[in-house]
C-alpha cells in the first residue's frame, strides 16, 4: 500500500501448516500430537516502476484489532460461509457453527502467549491458527486462507495434494464439529517474520468437537 509519501508497505502472510491430521485423534480415539511443519509466503506490493524507493525499516504498525463483538460475529459468518460452499457439496448439508465462549477463552489465553505454534493445552479442541503483519488480512480473510485449501484437498482419498496442506479447510468443514471461539492479538516479540517485522497479528481459532480424526473425512 502506498501512502501519498510513497511509503512502501511489505506486508507478508504466514499461516501455520500443519499436515492433514493436525490437531487429530486416532481411529480408537485417543489424541496423539499434531504434526508440524511451516510455510511462509510473502505478499508484496510494490509501487509503478517509476515511483519505486528503496526498502526501508517499516514504521511502528498502527492496525486497530476489531472490536469483540465485531469480531466473533464475522468469525462465525465467514467459517458458515465456507461450510455452506464445500466441495463436493454434502449431503445434507453441514450445520451453521455457533460462537464459544469456551473456545474463545482457551484461544484468547494461548494468542497472548505471542508463541506461533499449536497450545499443546488445548485439551479437548481442534486448532487453527494464522499470522500476518498488522492490517494484511481482515478477519473474514483469515478463515478465506484456511478455506482456500479446498483446492487442495482430495476427497475421494482424503488426502492433501503431494506437497500441498488442507488440513486447516478439513478442520472448518468437520460436520461434527458445532462450534468455534477465537482470538487475535497484536504481538510485540516472537515475530515468525522476522526482525523487520516485529509487530505482528496473531489469530488463534478452536473448534468443539474437534475435527481432523485419522481415518475420517470431514463430512
Amino acid at each position: 500500500m502506498l501512502s501519498s509519501l510513497l511509503r512502501i508497505r511489505w506486508p507478508a502472510l504466514l499461516v501455520l501448516a500443519p499436515l492433514l491430521g493436525c490437531g487429530v485423534g486416532s481411529q480408537g480415539g485417543q489424541r496423539k500430537p499434531a504434526a508440524q511443519r511451516q510455510t511462509v509466503t510473502a505478499s508484496r506490493q510494490k509501487a509503478p516502476a517509476q515511483q519505486r524507493t528503496p526498502a526501508r525499516t517499516p514504521e511502528p504498525a498502527r492496525a486497530a484489532l476489531p472490536a469483540a463483538k465485531d469480531f466473533s460475529r464475522d468469525m462465525v459468518t465467514a467459517h458458515n460461509q465456507a461450510r455452506a460452499q464445500a466441495k463436493p457439496a454434502p449431503k445434507p448439508a453441514l450445520p451453521p457453527l455457533t460462537w464459544s465462549d469456551e473456545a474463545a477463552r482457551k484461544a484468547a489465553s494461548w494468542a497472548k502467549e505471542c508463541r506461533f505454534e499449536h497450545n499443546p493445552n488445548r485439551g479437548d479442541f481442534g486448532e487453527n491458527l494464522a499470522a500476518a503483519t498488522p492490517g494484511a488480512w481482515t478477519t473474514p480473510e483469515v478463515v478465506k486462507s484456511w478455506a482456500d485449501e479446498a483446492a487442495d484437498y482430495d476427497y475421494t482419498r482424503n488426502t492433501c495434494k503431494k506437497g500441498k496442506v488442507c488440513g486447516h479447510y478439513t478442520q472448518v468443514v468437520w460436520r461434527k464439529t458445532g462450534s468455534v471461539g477465537c482470538a487475535t492479538v497484536m504481538c510485540n516479540k516472537n515475530s515468525p517474520f522476522g526482525a523487520q517485522f516485529p509487530t505482528w497479528q496473531n489469530w488463534v481459532c478452536n473448534y468443539a468437537p474437534p475435527g481432523n480424526w485419522v481415518g475420517q473425512r470431514p463430512y
